[in-house]
Protein backbone atom coordinates (compact mmCIF):
# COMPACT_ATOMS: atom_id res chain seq x y z
CA UNK A 1 0.00 0.00 0.00
CA UNK A 2 1.16 3.53 -0.72
CA UNK A 3 -0.22 7.04 -0.68
CA UNK A 4 1.35 10.26 -1.93
CA UNK A 5 -0.31 13.34 -0.45
CA UNK A 6 0.29 17.08 -0.50
CA UNK A 7 1.90 18.24 2.72
CA UNK A 8 3.37 21.74 2.80
CA UNK A 9 4.95 21.11 6.21
CA UNK A 10 6.79 17.88 5.38
CA UNK A 11 9.77 17.05 3.20
CA UNK A 12 10.04 13.32 2.53
CA UNK A 13 12.99 11.85 0.62
CA UNK A 14 14.04 15.38 -0.35
CA UNK A 15 10.85 16.05 -2.32
CA UNK A 16 9.23 19.18 -0.90
CA UNK A 17 5.48 19.50 -0.63
CA UNK A 18 4.66 15.79 -0.95
CA UNK A 19 4.50 13.12 1.73
CA UNK A 20 4.89 9.43 0.85
CA UNK A 21 3.12 6.91 3.06
CA UNK A 22 3.82 3.20 2.51
CA UNK A 23 3.59 -0.15 4.20
CA UNK A 24 6.27 -2.85 4.00
CA UNK A 25 5.01 -4.26 0.69
CA UNK A 26 5.88 -1.14 -1.31
CA UNK A 27 9.27 -0.87 -3.00
CA UNK A 28 11.13 2.45 -2.70
CA UNK A 29 13.89 3.34 -5.16
CA UNK A 30 15.52 6.66 -5.85
CA UNK A 31 18.08 9.29 -4.98
CA UNK A 32 17.65 11.57 -2.00
CA UNK A 33 16.79 15.07 -3.14
CA UNK A 34 16.27 14.06 -6.77
CA UNK A 35 13.58 11.50 -7.45
CA UNK A 36 11.81 8.48 -6.05
CA UNK A 37 9.90 5.45 -7.37
CA UNK A 38 7.20 3.88 -5.20
CA UNK A 39 5.96 0.53 -6.53
CA UNK A 40 3.38 -1.79 -4.97
CA UNK A 41 2.68 -5.10 -6.67
CA UNK A 42 4.62 -7.42 -8.94
CA UNK A 43 6.30 -7.19 -12.34
CA UNK A 44 6.44 -10.33 -14.49
CA UNK A 45 10.06 -11.56 -14.33
CA UNK A 46 9.91 -13.24 -17.75
CA UNK A 47 9.46 -9.80 -19.34
CA UNK A 48 12.79 -8.58 -18.05
CA UNK A 49 11.27 -5.55 -16.34
CA UNK A 50 12.53 -4.87 -12.81
CA UNK A 51 11.90 -1.90 -10.49
CA UNK A 52 15.41 -0.46 -11.16
CA UNK A 53 14.89 -0.75 -14.93
CA UNK A 54 11.45 0.83 -14.55
CA UNK A 55 13.01 3.71 -12.65
CA UNK A 56 15.60 4.23 -15.39
CA UNK A 57 12.83 4.17 -18.00
CA UNK A 58 10.86 6.81 -16.10
CA UNK A 59 13.90 9.05 -15.71
CA UNK A 60 14.68 8.81 -19.43
CA UNK A 61 11.07 9.53 -20.37
CA UNK A 62 10.95 12.56 -18.07
CA UNK A 63 14.23 13.90 -19.46
CA UNK A 64 13.04 13.46 -23.03
CA UNK A 65 9.58 14.81 -22.31
CA UNK A 66 7.98 11.78 -24.03
CA UNK A 67 5.84 8.91 -22.79
CA UNK A 68 7.61 5.76 -21.70
CA UNK A 69 7.10 2.46 -23.54
CA UNK A 70 4.68 0.76 -21.17
CA UNK A 71 4.07 -2.28 -23.36
CA UNK A 72 7.02 -4.03 -21.73
CA UNK A 73 5.82 -3.36 -18.17
CA UNK A 74 3.65 -6.40 -17.52
CA UNK A 75 2.34 -7.48 -14.16
CA UNK A 76 -0.11 -6.23 -11.57
CA UNK A 77 1.16 -3.08 -9.99
CA UNK A 78 0.44 0.51 -9.09
CA UNK A 79 3.07 3.11 -8.44
CA UNK A 80 4.16 6.71 -8.28
CA UNK A 81 7.26 8.41 -9.67
CA UNK A 82 8.24 11.65 -7.94
CA UNK A 83 10.69 13.89 -9.75
CA UNK A 84 12.26 16.98 -8.19
CA UNK A 85 12.67 19.85 -10.67
CA UNK A 86 13.66 23.51 -10.31
CA UNK A 87 10.00 24.42 -10.71
CA UNK A 88 8.79 22.03 -8.02
CA UNK A 89 7.99 18.34 -7.61
CA UNK A 90 6.45 16.43 -10.49
CA UNK A 91 4.34 13.37 -9.68
CA UNK A 92 3.54 10.60 -12.16
CA UNK A 93 1.10 7.93 -10.90
CA UNK A 94 0.41 4.76 -12.89
CA UNK A 95 -1.25 1.35 -12.74
CA UNK A 96 -1.16 -1.90 -14.69
CA UNK A 97 -2.79 -2.68 -18.03
CA UNK A 98 -5.86 -4.36 -16.53
CA UNK A 99 -6.23 -2.23 -13.42
CA UNK A 100 -5.77 -5.31 -11.25
CA UNK A 101 -3.86 -3.05 -8.86
CA UNK A 102 -6.11 -0.12 -8.11
CA UNK A 103 -5.12 3.52 -8.39
CA UNK A 104 -7.24 6.19 -6.72
CA UNK A 105 -6.87 9.97 -6.96
CA UNK A 106 -8.22 13.11 -5.30
CA UNK A 107 -7.46 16.64 -6.43
CA UNK A 108 -8.47 19.88 -4.78
CA UNK A 109 -9.41 22.31 -7.52
CA UNK A 110 -10.17 22.05 -11.25
CA UNK A 111 -7.65 20.36 -13.55
CA UNK A 112 -6.12 23.66 -14.65
CA UNK A 113 -5.54 24.89 -11.08
CA UNK A 114 -4.80 21.97 -8.75
CA UNK A 115 -3.98 23.12 -5.21
CA UNK A 116 -3.64 19.79 -3.38
CA UNK A 117 -3.49 16.17 -4.45
CA UNK A 118 -3.60 12.66 -3.03
CA UNK A 119 -3.05 9.41 -4.95
CA UNK A 120 -2.73 5.85 -3.73
CA UNK A 121 -3.51 2.20 -4.36
CA UNK A 122 -5.61 1.62 -1.23
CA UNK A 123 -8.99 3.31 -0.96
CA UNK A 124 -9.36 2.84 2.80
CA UNK A 125 -5.85 4.16 3.48
CA UNK A 126 -6.40 7.20 1.26
CA UNK A 127 -9.64 8.31 2.93
CA UNK A 128 -8.10 9.70 6.17
CA UNK A 129 -5.63 11.77 4.13
CA UNK A 130 -8.23 13.87 2.30
CA UNK A 131 -10.64 16.53 3.62
CA UNK A 132 -13.89 15.39 5.22
CA UNK A 133 -15.88 17.09 2.46
CA UNK A 134 -14.21 14.84 -0.15
CA UNK A 135 -15.11 11.73 1.88
CA UNK A 136 -18.84 12.41 1.87
CA UNK A 137 -20.98 9.82 0.16
CA UNK A 138 -21.33 10.14 -3.61
CA UNK A 139 -25.06 9.56 -4.05
CA UNK A 140 -24.57 8.73 -7.74
CA UNK A 141 -22.17 5.93 -6.74
CA UNK A 142 -24.60 4.76 -4.05
CA UNK A 143 -27.43 4.55 -6.59
CA UNK A 144 -25.33 2.37 -8.89
CA UNK A 145 -24.18 0.17 -6.04
CA UNK A 146 -27.72 -0.43 -4.79
CA UNK A 147 -28.88 -1.35 -8.28
CA UNK A 148 -25.83 -3.11 -9.79
CA UNK A 149 -23.80 -4.19 -6.77
CA UNK A 150 -20.87 -2.10 -8.06
CA UNK A 151 -19.94 1.49 -8.82
CA UNK A 152 -19.19 2.45 -12.43
CA UNK A 153 -17.15 4.98 -14.41
CA UNK A 154 -14.51 5.22 -11.71
CA UNK A 155 -16.89 6.44 -9.02
CA UNK A 156 -16.23 5.45 -5.41
CA UNK A 157 -18.38 6.02 -2.34
CA UNK A 158 -16.19 9.06 -1.58
CA UNK A 159 -17.44 12.09 -3.49
CA UNK A 160 -13.95 13.39 -4.23
CA UNK A 161 -12.10 10.14 -5.00
CA UNK A 162 -12.04 8.39 -8.37
CA UNK A 163 -10.72 4.97 -9.26
CA UNK A 164 -8.60 5.44 -12.38
CA UNK A 165 -9.02 3.26 -15.49
CA UNK A 166 -6.53 0.49 -16.38
CA UNK A 167 -3.26 1.66 -17.89
CA UNK A 168 -3.49 5.21 -16.57
CA UNK A 169 -0.65 7.72 -16.49
CA UNK A 170 -1.56 10.62 -14.24
CA UNK A 171 0.87 13.54 -14.17
CA UNK A 172 0.82 16.38 -11.64
CA UNK A 173 3.15 19.35 -11.97
CA UNK A 174 3.05 23.12 -11.96
CA UNK A 175 -0.42 23.15 -10.43
CA UNK A 176 -2.00 21.15 -13.26
CA UNK A 177 -3.00 17.53 -13.83
CA UNK A 178 -2.87 15.55 -17.05
CA UNK A 179 -4.33 12.08 -17.58
CA UNK A 180 -3.24 9.72 -20.37
CA UNK A 181 -3.84 6.07 -21.14
CA UNK A 182 -0.70 3.98 -21.52
CA UNK A 183 -2.77 1.09 -22.86
CA UNK A 184 -6.23 0.32 -24.15
CA UNK A 185 -8.11 -2.89 -24.75
CA UNK A 186 -6.85 -4.51 -27.93
CA UNK A 187 -10.13 -5.04 -29.77
CA UNK A 188 -8.86 -6.80 -32.87
CA UNK A 189 -10.51 -10.24 -33.02
CA UNK A 190 -8.46 -12.66 -35.10
CA UNK A 191 -10.09 -15.32 -37.29
CA UNK A 192 -7.71 -17.85 -35.83
CA UNK A 193 -8.23 -21.59 -36.25
CA UNK A 194 -10.17 -23.04 -33.30
CA UNK A 195 -7.59 -25.71 -32.49
CA UNK A 196 -4.74 -23.22 -32.73
CA UNK A 197 -6.62 -20.89 -30.37
CA UNK A 198 -7.08 -23.68 -27.80
CA UNK A 199 -3.35 -24.46 -27.86
CA UNK A 200 -2.35 -20.80 -27.67
CA UNK A 201 -4.73 -20.05 -24.83
CA UNK A 202 -3.49 -23.03 -22.81
CA UNK A 203 0.12 -21.99 -23.39
CA UNK A 204 -0.61 -18.50 -22.06
CA UNK A 205 -2.56 -19.86 -19.07
CA UNK A 206 0.34 -22.11 -18.07
CA UNK A 207 2.70 -19.16 -18.61
CA UNK A 208 0.53 -17.21 -16.17
CA UNK A 209 0.84 -20.11 -13.74
CA UNK A 210 4.63 -19.89 -13.96
CA UNK A 211 4.47 -16.14 -13.37
CA UNK A 212 2.39 -16.71 -10.25
CA UNK A 213 4.80 -19.38 -9.03
CA UNK A 214 7.72 -16.96 -9.44
CA UNK A 215 6.05 -14.58 -6.96
CA UNK A 216 4.87 -17.18 -4.46
CA UNK A 217 6.55 -18.34 -1.27
CA UNK A 218 7.51 -21.93 -2.18
CA UNK A 219 7.99 -23.11 1.39
CA UNK A 220 4.26 -22.85 2.04
CA UNK A 221 1.41 -24.22 -0.11
CA UNK A 222 -0.86 -21.86 -2.01
CA UNK A 223 -4.52 -21.85 -0.97
CA UNK A 224 -6.99 -22.49 -3.81
CA UNK A 225 -10.74 -22.22 -3.55
CA UNK A 226 -12.06 -25.29 -5.41
CA UNK A 227 -15.68 -25.29 -6.55
CA UNK A 228 -15.49 -27.99 -9.19
CA UNK A 229 -16.22 -25.40 -11.90
CA UNK A 230 -14.18 -24.53 -14.99
CA UNK A 231 -12.26 -21.63 -13.47
CA UNK A 232 -10.82 -23.39 -10.43
CA UNK A 233 -10.00 -26.50 -12.45
CA UNK A 234 -8.00 -24.51 -15.01
CA UNK A 235 -6.28 -22.40 -12.34
CA UNK A 236 -5.25 -25.39 -10.25
CA UNK A 237 -3.99 -27.31 -13.28
CA UNK A 238 -1.86 -24.38 -14.45
CA UNK A 239 -0.34 -23.75 -11.02
CA UNK A 240 0.36 -27.43 -10.38
CA UNK A 241 2.07 -27.60 -13.78
CA UNK A 242 4.26 -24.71 -12.60
CA UNK A 243 5.43 -26.80 -9.66
CA UNK A 244 3.35 -25.15 -6.94
CA UNK A 245 2.06 -27.02 -3.90
CA UNK A 246 -1.66 -26.52 -3.33
CA UNK A 247 -4.13 -26.80 -0.48
CA UNK A 248 -7.74 -26.65 -1.58
CA UNK A 249 -10.68 -25.36 0.37
CA UNK A 250 -14.44 -25.30 -0.09
CA UNK A 251 -16.49 -22.72 1.79
CA UNK A 252 -20.03 -23.95 1.04
CA UNK A 253 -22.20 -26.80 2.27
CA UNK A 254 -20.25 -30.05 2.70
CA UNK A 255 -23.12 -32.25 1.48
CA UNK A 256 -23.82 -30.26 -1.71
CA UNK A 257 -23.33 -31.24 -5.35
CA UNK A 258 -20.63 -28.58 -5.65
CA UNK A 259 -18.76 -30.03 -2.66
CA UNK A 260 -18.77 -33.48 -4.26
CA UNK A 261 -17.42 -32.02 -7.52
CA UNK A 262 -14.70 -30.16 -5.60
CA UNK A 263 -13.75 -33.35 -3.77
CA UNK A 264 -13.48 -35.23 -7.06
CA UNK A 265 -11.15 -32.57 -8.50
CA UNK A 266 -8.99 -32.60 -5.35
CA UNK A 267 -8.64 -36.39 -5.56
CA UNK A 268 -7.57 -36.17 -9.22
CA UNK A 269 -4.86 -33.70 -8.17
CA UNK A 270 -4.03 -35.55 -4.96
CA UNK A 271 -4.24 -32.35 -2.94
CA UNK A 272 -5.89 -31.88 0.47
CA UNK A 273 -9.33 -30.25 0.52
CA UNK A 274 -10.45 -28.37 3.61
CA UNK A 275 -14.07 -27.53 4.40
CA UNK A 276 -14.18 -24.22 6.26
CA UNK A 277 -17.90 -24.27 7.04
CA UNK A 278 -18.02 -21.85 9.99
CA UNK A 279 -20.97 -19.94 8.58
CA UNK A 280 -22.24 -18.82 11.96
CA UNK A 281 -19.19 -16.56 12.19
CA UNK A 282 -20.08 -14.65 9.02
CA UNK A 283 -21.18 -11.50 10.85
CA UNK A 284 -17.82 -11.03 12.61
CA UNK A 285 -16.15 -10.06 9.35
CA UNK A 286 -18.34 -7.08 8.46
CA UNK A 287 -16.29 -4.36 10.13
CA UNK A 288 -12.98 -5.92 9.10
CA UNK A 289 -14.14 -5.99 5.47
CA UNK A 290 -15.25 -2.36 5.61
CA UNK A 291 -11.94 -1.22 7.04
CA UNK A 292 -10.01 -3.15 4.39
CA UNK A 293 -12.17 -2.17 1.41
CA UNK A 294 -15.11 0.19 1.99
CA UNK A 295 -16.50 -0.67 -1.45
CA UNK A 296 -16.83 -4.37 -0.63
CA UNK A 297 -20.40 -5.67 -0.66
CA UNK A 298 -20.85 -7.02 2.88
CA UNK A 299 -22.72 -10.04 1.49
CA UNK A 300 -19.37 -11.30 0.20
CA UNK A 301 -18.19 -11.79 3.80
CA UNK A 302 -19.70 -15.26 3.47
CA UNK A 303 -16.45 -16.32 1.81
CA UNK A 304 -14.30 -15.44 4.82
CA UNK A 305 -15.46 -17.43 7.88
CA UNK A 306 -13.25 -20.35 8.80
CA UNK A 307 -10.56 -19.48 6.29
CA UNK A 308 -8.21 -17.60 8.61
CA UNK A 309 -6.58 -20.75 9.95
CA UNK A 310 -5.81 -21.88 6.40
CA UNK A 311 -4.49 -18.48 5.33
CA UNK A 312 -2.02 -18.45 8.23
CA UNK A 313 -0.15 -21.42 6.76
CA UNK A 314 -0.34 -20.42 3.09
CA UNK A 315 2.03 -18.53 0.81
CA UNK A 316 -0.63 -17.15 -1.54
CA UNK A 317 -4.33 -17.21 -2.31
CA UNK A 318 -5.37 -18.53 -5.74
CA UNK A 319 -8.69 -18.29 -7.52
CA UNK A 320 -10.16 -18.53 -11.00
CA UNK A 321 -11.51 -15.00 -10.72
CA UNK A 322 -13.21 -13.78 -13.92
CA UNK A 323 -12.28 -16.80 -16.03
CA UNK A 324 -15.93 -17.35 -16.90
CA UNK A 325 -16.22 -13.74 -18.10
CA UNK A 326 -13.41 -14.38 -20.58
CA UNK A 327 -13.81 -17.95 -21.82
CA UNK A 328 -17.29 -19.20 -21.02
CA UNK A 329 -20.79 -18.41 -22.21
CA UNK A 330 -20.76 -15.35 -19.91
CA UNK A 331 -18.27 -13.77 -22.32
CA UNK A 332 -20.75 -14.06 -25.19
CA UNK A 333 -22.36 -10.74 -26.09
CA UNK A 334 -25.31 -10.19 -28.47
CA UNK A 335 -24.24 -8.88 -31.86
CA UNK A 336 -27.67 -7.64 -32.96
CA UNK A 337 -28.29 -5.20 -30.10
CA UNK A 338 -28.06 -1.40 -30.09
CA UNK A 339 -24.94 0.25 -31.49
CA UNK A 340 -24.67 3.69 -29.91
CA UNK A 341 -23.25 4.08 -26.40
CA UNK A 342 -26.35 5.41 -24.68
CA UNK A 343 -28.60 2.70 -26.10
CA UNK A 344 -26.05 0.05 -25.10
CA UNK A 345 -25.89 1.59 -21.60
CA UNK A 346 -29.67 1.41 -21.27
CA UNK A 347 -29.61 -2.20 -22.45
CA UNK A 348 -26.81 -3.09 -20.02
CA UNK A 349 -28.68 -1.56 -17.09
CA UNK A 350 -31.81 -3.51 -18.01
CA UNK A 351 -29.72 -6.69 -18.19
CA UNK A 352 -27.65 -6.20 -15.02
CA UNK A 353 -30.03 -4.43 -12.63
CA UNK A 354 -30.79 -6.53 -9.58
CA UNK A 355 -33.92 -4.56 -8.66
CA UNK A 356 -36.13 -1.71 -9.96
CA UNK A 357 -34.78 1.81 -9.63
CA UNK A 358 -36.17 5.34 -9.49
CA UNK A 359 -36.12 7.29 -12.79
CA UNK A 360 -33.56 9.79 -11.50
CA UNK A 361 -31.21 6.98 -10.44
CA UNK A 362 -31.70 5.27 -13.80
CA UNK A 363 -30.69 8.43 -15.65
CA UNK A 364 -27.53 8.87 -13.56
CA UNK A 365 -26.45 5.25 -13.96
CA UNK A 366 -27.07 5.24 -17.72
CA UNK A 367 -25.03 8.43 -18.06
CA UNK A 368 -22.09 6.93 -16.16
CA UNK A 369 -22.20 3.71 -18.18
CA UNK A 370 -22.39 5.74 -21.41
CA UNK A 371 -19.24 7.67 -20.50
CA UNK A 372 -17.36 4.49 -19.68
CA UNK A 373 -18.41 2.82 -22.93
CA UNK A 374 -17.23 5.84 -24.94
CA UNK A 375 -13.79 5.60 -23.31
CA UNK A 376 -13.49 1.91 -24.23
CA UNK A 377 -14.14 2.21 -27.97
CA UNK A 378 -14.42 -0.70 -30.39
CA UNK A 379 -17.53 -2.37 -31.79
CA UNK A 380 -20.76 -2.65 -29.81
CA UNK A 381 -19.88 -6.23 -28.83
CA UNK A 382 -16.40 -5.18 -27.74
CA UNK A 383 -17.71 -2.24 -25.70
CA UNK A 384 -20.19 -4.51 -23.93
CA UNK A 385 -17.52 -7.08 -23.17
CA UNK A 386 -15.04 -4.49 -21.96
CA UNK A 387 -17.63 -2.92 -19.66
CA UNK A 388 -18.66 -6.27 -18.21
CA UNK A 389 -15.06 -7.23 -17.49
CA UNK A 390 -13.72 -3.90 -16.27
CA UNK A 391 -16.68 -2.28 -14.52
CA UNK A 392 -18.84 -5.11 -13.32
CA UNK A 393 -15.80 -7.11 -12.22
CA UNK A 394 -15.51 -4.57 -9.42
CA UNK A 395 -18.36 -6.28 -7.58
CA UNK A 396 -16.43 -9.52 -7.87
CA UNK A 397 -13.05 -7.95 -7.20
CA UNK A 398 -14.03 -6.74 -3.75
CA UNK A 399 -15.50 -10.13 -2.89
CA UNK A 400 -13.96 -11.69 0.21
CA UNK A 401 -13.13 -14.80 -1.77
CA UNK A 402 -10.44 -12.89 -3.64
CA UNK A 403 -8.58 -11.20 -0.82
CA UNK A 404 -7.42 -12.08 2.67
CA UNK A 405 -7.67 -8.62 4.20
CA UNK A 406 -4.04 -8.01 3.30
CA UNK A 407 -2.49 -11.10 4.88
CA UNK A 408 -1.25 -12.88 1.73
CA UNK A 409 -1.36 -11.91 -1.97
CA UNK A 410 -4.11 -13.07 -4.31
CA UNK A 411 -3.41 -14.36 -7.84
CA UNK A 412 -5.56 -15.43 -10.79
CA UNK A 413 -4.27 -16.75 -14.12
CA UNK A 414 -7.08 -14.77 -15.77
CA UNK A 415 -5.65 -11.49 -14.48
CA UNK A 416 -2.62 -11.99 -16.71
CA UNK A 417 -2.58 -9.44 -19.54
CA UNK A 418 -1.53 -12.02 -22.17
CA UNK A 419 -4.36 -14.40 -21.20
CA UNK A 420 -6.79 -11.50 -21.23
CA UNK A 421 -5.80 -10.25 -24.69
CA UNK A 422 -5.91 -13.78 -26.08
CA UNK A 423 -9.43 -14.22 -24.71
CA UNK A 424 -10.54 -10.94 -26.30
CA UNK A 425 -9.54 -12.38 -29.68
CA UNK A 426 -11.95 -15.31 -29.39
CA UNK A 427 -14.97 -15.01 -31.67
CA UNK A 428 -18.34 -14.80 -29.96
CA UNK A 429 -19.57 -18.05 -31.49
CA UNK A 430 -16.83 -20.08 -29.81
CA UNK A 431 -18.13 -19.15 -26.35
CA UNK A 432 -21.72 -20.30 -26.88
CA UNK A 433 -22.55 -23.30 -24.72
CA UNK A 434 -19.06 -23.09 -23.14
CA UNK A 435 -17.71 -24.73 -26.29
CA UNK A 436 -14.24 -23.18 -26.06
CA UNK A 437 -13.85 -23.71 -22.29
CA UNK A 438 -15.03 -27.34 -22.47
CA UNK A 439 -12.70 -28.08 -25.39
CA UNK A 440 -9.77 -26.46 -23.59
CA UNK A 441 -10.19 -28.85 -20.65
CA UNK A 442 -11.00 -31.91 -22.75
CA UNK A 443 -7.86 -31.53 -24.92
CA UNK A 444 -5.34 -30.11 -22.46
CA UNK A 445 -6.55 -31.59 -19.15
CA UNK A 446 -8.68 -34.63 -20.05
CA UNK A 447 -8.93 -35.84 -16.44
CA UNK A 448 -10.64 -32.55 -15.57
CA UNK A 449 -12.95 -32.45 -18.59
CA UNK A 450 -16.69 -31.90 -18.04
CA UNK A 451 -17.26 -35.54 -18.95
CA UNK A 452 -15.24 -36.49 -15.84
CA UNK A 453 -16.45 -33.85 -13.37
CA UNK A 454 -20.11 -33.21 -12.56
CA UNK A 455 -20.20 -29.42 -12.73
CA UNK A 456 -22.89 -27.89 -10.49
CA UNK A 457 -25.23 -25.43 -12.19
CA UNK A 458 -26.85 -23.90 -9.09
CA UNK A 459 -25.73 -22.06 -5.98
CA UNK A 460 -27.34 -24.52 -3.61
CA UNK A 461 -24.00 -24.94 -1.81
CA UNK A 462 -24.05 -21.37 -0.41
CA UNK A 463 -27.51 -20.82 1.09
CA UNK A 464 -26.89 -17.55 2.93
CA UNK A 465 -30.53 -17.40 4.02
CA UNK A 466 -29.98 -20.57 6.05
CA UNK A 467 -26.65 -19.40 7.48
CA UNK A 468 -28.25 -16.25 8.89
CA UNK A 469 -31.47 -17.78 10.21
CA UNK A 470 -31.49 -17.61 14.00
CA UNK A 471 -28.08 -15.91 14.00
CA UNK A 472 -28.26 -13.45 16.91
CA UNK A 473 -24.65 -12.43 16.35
CA UNK A 474 -25.57 -11.29 12.83
CA UNK A 475 -28.40 -9.17 14.23
CA UNK A 476 -26.03 -7.52 16.71
CA UNK A 477 -23.28 -6.78 14.18
CA UNK A 478 -25.67 -5.56 11.48
CA UNK A 479 -27.48 -3.36 14.00
CA UNK A 480 -24.17 -1.78 14.92
CA UNK A 481 -23.28 -0.92 11.30
CA UNK A 482 -26.66 0.60 10.34
CA UNK A 483 -29.40 2.52 12.10
CA UNK A 484 -32.21 -0.03 12.62
CA UNK A 485 -34.81 2.76 12.55
CA UNK A 486 -33.71 4.14 9.16
CA UNK A 487 -35.80 3.52 6.07
CA UNK A 488 -33.99 1.32 3.52
CA UNK A 489 -35.53 3.42 0.70
CA UNK A 490 -36.80 0.42 -1.24
CA UNK A 491 -38.59 1.36 -4.47
CA UNK A 492 -42.34 1.19 -4.03
CA UNK A 493 -42.44 0.23 -0.35
CA UNK A 494 -41.16 1.13 3.10
CA UNK A 495 -39.03 -1.10 5.30
CA UNK A 496 -36.48 -0.17 7.94
CA UNK A 497 -33.08 -1.78 8.35
CA UNK A 498 -34.26 -3.17 11.68
CA UNK A 499 -37.31 -4.81 10.11
CA UNK A 500 -35.11 -6.36 7.43
CA UNK A 501 -32.69 -7.73 10.06
CA UNK A 502 -35.60 -9.24 12.00
CA UNK A 503 -36.97 -10.89 8.83
CA UNK A 504 -33.56 -12.32 7.91
CA UNK A 505 -32.94 -13.78 11.38
CA UNK A 506 -36.50 -15.17 11.48
CA UNK A 507 -35.96 -16.90 8.13
CA UNK A 508 -38.67 -14.91 6.33
CA UNK A 509 -36.35 -13.19 3.82
CA UNK A 510 -35.50 -14.61 0.40
CA UNK A 511 -31.94 -14.74 -0.90
CA UNK A 512 -32.58 -11.78 -3.22
CA UNK A 513 -34.02 -9.75 -0.35
CA UNK A 514 -30.96 -10.55 1.76
CA UNK A 515 -28.64 -9.46 -1.05
CA UNK A 516 -30.60 -6.22 -1.39
CA UNK A 517 -30.25 -5.61 2.34
CA UNK A 518 -26.49 -6.12 2.16
CA UNK A 519 -26.09 -3.72 -0.75
CA UNK A 520 -27.92 -1.00 1.18
CA UNK A 521 -26.15 -1.85 4.43
CA UNK A 522 -22.78 -1.50 2.68
CA UNK A 523 -23.63 2.04 1.58
CA UNK A 524 -24.98 3.04 5.00
CA UNK A 525 -22.04 1.47 6.81
CA UNK A 526 -19.68 3.55 4.66
CA UNK A 527 -21.54 6.71 5.62
CA UNK A 528 -21.32 5.89 9.32
CA UNK A 529 -17.70 4.73 9.19
CA UNK A 530 -16.07 7.09 6.68
CA UNK A 531 -18.53 9.69 5.46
Amino acid sequence: MFSVVSDDDAVTHGLPGLRVVTDDRATLLGRDGHDLLVLDGVLHPDGGMTPPRLLRMLRAAADAGTSADWSAVKGRYAGAYLRSTPGGTQLLAFNDHLGVADLYAWTDGPDHAVRRVAVGDDFAALLPRIPASARRLDEHAADAFRVLGATVNGRTFARGVRRLPPGTLLTFGGGTVRRERSWRYRFEPTARDFDEAVDRCWHLITQAGRRIAAHTERRRPALLGISGGHDSRVTGAACLAAGMELTGYFFGERDSTAARAAGHVARIWDVPLEFTGHHGELSRYFERALRHQPLADLEWCKYLPGRDTLVAGSGALLSGRLGDHLLSDKGHQPEDGPQDDRAIATDLLRELAKEPQEPTATERIVTDITEELAALGGSSVQRRRGFNFHSMSMSVKQCGLFHTLGKIPHHSVFEDIDVFECALDLPNAWRVGNRFYDTLLARRQPRLAPSRVAVPTTNEHKPIERWLRGNAEFAAHAGHLVDPAEDMALPGRRQTFGEAIDAIVAGRATRNEIHGFFRRATVKAYERTHG
